[in-house]
């Protein structure tokens, strides 16, 4: 059976404390997202996004030469939103490390993103389905993978920097169908967060759920452009 799962980067946060939050034991993984999150995964998957996104603190800087040293710093008295600042102000230029990932259980290849690609560029997978000869996003490196149409059937290669790169086939109504399961599992991971939001940082629960909604909304069953392409 081949299966695909959308998978965001979670990392260690050591000392984090603002909210419940189950980190992984390894320095990253790569994370399914879906309904099956537990409240603590939730708040590491929001965390590790926070973390991505902070801004720079100014704590900390050395006074400009001739100045005098600012004076000391005023308790936070918004721990949450000061950390969540950056992912709330990200708007459409958020980076959510992951993609999608495709397995097949019968051979145990795996396909997954690499390194440097986003959650957030999932649609090209949509893109590709509709109708490119080969797909024209890039998922990252390290490995570097690839989907192309060979013939009727999706050929999609693990890792094209390597000559033993497992390998996965499927035809392209297959692809559609898992990628109908990712859409899926996205909508259920944004109605966790909702709920979570809501409980942990009421008071940043809208712009957050926006932010990560704007990021991850599913993109058309079908691209008008390569539609077109496909039917002249």
């Amino acid at each position: 059976m081949i299966t695909a799962q959308p998978v965001l980067e979670v990392h260690r946060l050591d000392g984090f404390s603002l909210w419940p939050a189950a980190f992984p034991e390894e320095p990253y993984v790569l994370l399914p997202l879906g309904a099956d999150l537990t409240p603590a995964e939730v708040g590491a998957v929001v965390a590790c996004l926070a973390d991505a996104h902070a801004e720079a603190s100014e704590a900390g800087e050395e006074p400009p030469v001739g100045t005098e040293a600012a004076p000391a710093p005023t308790p936070d008295r918004d721990p949450a939103g000061s950390f969540l600042r950056g992912l709330l102000a990200g708007g459409g230029d958020l980076h959510l490390a992951g993609g999608v990932r495709i397995t097949d259980t019968a051979t145990g290849a795996v396909v997954e993103p690499g390194c440097c690609h986003g959650l957030q560029e999932w649609g090209t997978w949509r893109e590709f389905a509709a109708g490119f000869d080969s797909c024209s996003g890039w998922f990252g490196h390290s490995p570097t993978p690839e989907a192309r149409l060979v013939g009727d059937t999706v050929r999609l290669t693990a890792d094209t920097d390597s000559a033993a790169s497992p390998v996965i086939e499927l035809s392209v109504p297959e692809l559609h169908r898992l990628l109908d399961g990712v859409e899926d599992r996205l909508q259920a991971f944004l109605a966790l967060v909702r709920d979570w939001a809501a409980r942990e940082v009421p008071a940043h629960a809208a712009p957050l759920c926006a932010a990560l909604a704007a990021a991850l909304v599913p993109p058309p069953r079908e691209n008008p452009w390569s539609a077109g392409v496909r039917g002249r």
